[in-house]
């Protein structure tokens, strides 16, 4: 890094990818910075600089690079493996100490703190946010866990029943397990801290009488705009709720109602085709209703439709190991995998795992182009763009 590089810096200020130090006098403090932008989404350290802002320089950077490099190993578990770099400047030679992202489990100091990275500062994790952190690195499946006030009279009978008669090809009624007992090997049904079974939030989305009941967030925000940008004019709208499956109808039928006809004209022959192929449509839904972060209270998917584009926006940064530069072929170990397997158990996944290539491969063919992906703080967004409408 070159001297004009760390000026440009040094203008921008902290923020949730830099942070300022003058020594690395104060252990705990350090070894706390490089957590929490560890547990975030990394992040460097620049070593020789004030608050303000202003360089104040090095003086000895061999052994400020071996107490780094020791705090790391020492008071950081698991030990972080940061690189480090040197750079003259007019004032001084500044240090910058950069912090991976974590590939594992969350890391914490040697008194079992876990900091994260919010805006320019560190702070402890709470314990949803420690969850999470689990749930990303697939430590925890968060679709696993017990949903208060739920019990097994809230289940769908007709629903798990029709998905039972499709997997094994046989009546629920003959079945030789009692049924609590096959609740609960199928993850559908989970003990509380009591002890008492409660619907699991897989066996709730899925196969629950009213799963909006329990979970009022576990719904998608349907929207027509006019126009190409969300304004003040909507043309039609719909909050879809219910179960996973009648949620994934009732979206694309939204989309459905709310797009055009392309028409292709060939000579004197004139063909209609969808805006968008219905395969994709289908597999964006399914993505964003399976692999969105149920840990995130409050915060519901959203569909909306533009003139020119469709959006999906689901709850959650994307999971462990996986970054926007690998997911259009990564096959990753999905964020809730009781969810996926009974989706693809349903033929509303083709293969565990290849949603998004697919998706990808569909719209190139149909329109020309592929989707775009974006995380938008807590949130994972997909851009399908419809093909060009021909006016006549």
């Amino acid at each position: 890094m070159n001297p004009s590089e760390i000026e440009e810096m040094l203008a921008g200020g902290e923020d949730s990818f830099t942070e300022f130090k003058r020594d690395v006098t104060q252990r705990s403090d350090f070894a706390g910075e490089m957590i929490a932008f560890a547990n975030t989404e990394g992040g460097r350290i620049l070593i020789g600089v004030n608050d303000d802002g202003q360089i104040a320089g090095v003086d000895n950077p061999a052994n400020v690079e071996e107490a780094v490099l020791n705090l790391a190993r020492q008071n950081c578990n698991p030990p972080l493996t940061p690189t480090i770099e040197r750079t003259k400047t007019a004032n001084g030679t500044v240090m910058i100490v950069n912090v991976p992202r974590r590939v594992s489990v969350p890391h914490e100091n040697n008194s079992g703190q876990c900091f994260i990275r919010v805006g320019s500062s560190k702070r402890l994790a709470t314990p949803q946010e420690r969850a999470r952190l689990l749930q990303l690195a697939g430590l925890v499946h968060y679709d696993e866990i017990p949903i208060p006030r739920t019990d097994i009279a809230n289940l769908d009978m007709e629903a798990f029943g029709a998905y039972y008669r499709r997997i094994y090809e046989s009546p629920l009624e003959t079945a030789d397990v009692p049924l609590l007992k096959m609740l609960e090997a199928m993850r559908f049904v989970v003990p509380d801290l009591d002890g008492h079974p409660r619907l699991s939030l897989a066996g709730l989305v899925l196969f629950g009488q009213a799963p909006e009941d329990f979970l009022y967030y576990a719904r998608i925000s349907a929207v027509r705009w006019a126009g190409r940008e969300a304004g003040e004019v909507i043309i039609d709208r719909q909050e879809i709720t219910g179960r996973l499956p009648q949620q994934i109808e009732h979206a694309v039928a939204f989309i459905e109602r709310n797009t055009r006809l392309a028409t292709h004209i060939n000579g004197a022959q004139q063909s209609d085709y969808p805006e968008y192929p219905r395969a994709a449509l289908r597999e964006a839904v399914v993505n964003a209703v399976a692999h969105r972060d149920y840990s995130l209270t409050g915060a519901q998917s959203l569909l909306y439709i533009f003139d020119d584009r469709i959006e999906l926006r689901s709850p959650g940064a994307l999971p462990n190991s996986v970054t926007l530069e690998n997911i259009r072929t990564h096959y990753s170990k999905p964020r809730n995998e009781t969810l996926a397997r009974v989706l693809f158990n349903l033929g509303y996944v083709n293969t565990l795992g290849s949603g998004i290539p697919r998706m990808i491969r569909l719209m190139k063919e149909s329109t020309g182009r592929e989707p775009d992906f974006e995380t938008v703080g807590q949130q994972f967004l997909v851009r399908l763009w419809g093909k060009p409408i021909l006016s006549l």
